[in-house]
């Protein structure tokens, strides 16, 4: 049987999901008395420290929100967003990040704002100004007045930036690092990346919002994000995004690849076929007026534009 976590809603209710609230079922990988012991001790120190609950009865956005998340999609400069919000607390965005790998629970706390990276429990209770996570949107449970955000990108070029970072790796200062077993996709060059590559890598913008790949469902949840931002004006977008939160969110590069492949025709060809459904994905999105490549709107779904 799942572990349970608090009720989290649709983001429409006026409550904070940071004090208790009815429990129900949360995914979680298989069970193990392992893994029962780790989830165990993970709720006792989630609830047993008051300091990251004591801070998020603090924060309120202009909008009502209480917490910022991000759906953190492969190569499309989430990692550059999460350092903007890091460096909020005054210092190096670098060792806040440095503090949350190296953590148990991976959260940290820089001056007055609290962050927490890629756990589902942890992200789900609340209790942090701002989250990020590579987990599909209908595995992350958040609390209600959480502000979401995304950032897309052009699907040929994700894939390409994607296939360049497995070939370069991470920079050795970096806190984490991707995994020598993931870079091992792209050996033998481009075709054969794509060639052994999972579809929910190639597709990641569809598949975090769609477990199935459905274009339709995909755009309704991105649709319910409070903010979409694109890779191609992201310092724009950033900006925009700074003063609709009145936050001082100054643009950081973070894990860009230095060294860049050229693509010939044919594989360009390929991946775009590869990568149609992303393409149809971003038109619906113009279409309905929900988000454009190139735009800084940052007022999307449930939210007002700015």
């Amino acid at each position: 049987m799942g572990s349970t976590v608090p009720h989290m809603g649709s983001g429409h209710r006026p409550e904070d999901g940071v004090g208790p609230q009815p429990l129900v079922p949360v995914w979680q990988p298989k069970w193990t008395l392992r893994r029962g012991a780790s989830l165990l001790r993970d709720i006792w120190e989630i609830r047993s420290d008051p300091t990251y609950r004591r801070l998020a009865r603090s924060y309120e956005l202009p909008d009502g929100s209480r917490r910022v998340y991000c759906h953190h999609i492969r190569k499309t400069a989430g990692t550059s967003l999460a350092q903007s919000f890091m460096a909020l607390g005054g210092e190096d965005p670098m060792e806040v990040w440095r503090r949350t790998a190296a953590s148990r629970l991976p959260r940290a706390i820089s001056g007055d704002y609290a962050f927490v990276v890629n756990h589902r429990r942890l992200l789900a209770e609340g209790a942090y100004f701002y989250g990020r996570s590579h987990h599909p949107t209908a595995d992350q449970p958040l609390p209600p007045r959480t502000f979401t955000v995304t950032i897309l990108r052009d699907p040929v070029a994700r894939v390409h930036s994607y296939y360049d970072f497995l070939v370069a790796g991470d920079e050795p200062h970096l806190p984490v690092r991707v995994p020598e077993q993931e870079r091992r996709k792209a050996e033998g060059g481009l075709d054969a990346f794509l060639d052994r590559v999972p579809t929910a890598y190639l597709l990641n913008q569809l598949s975090t919002f769609s477990g199935t790949f459905d274009v339709a469902e995909a755009t309704d949840r991105i649709a319910g994000c409070s903010c979409v931002l694109f890779t191609e004006d992201f310092a724009d977008g950033l900006a925009a995004l700074g003063r609709r939160l009145e936050l001082p969110l100054v643009t950081r590069r973070a894990r860009v690849t230095g060294t860049r492949s050229s693509l010939t025709d044919a594989q360009r060809e390929r991946i775009r076929s590869r990568v149609e459904p992303e393409y149809e994905l971003l038109r619906r999105l113009a279409d309905g007026g929900i988000a454009a490549t190139g735009s800084t709107r940052t007022g999307t779904g449930r939210y007002p534009p700015e």
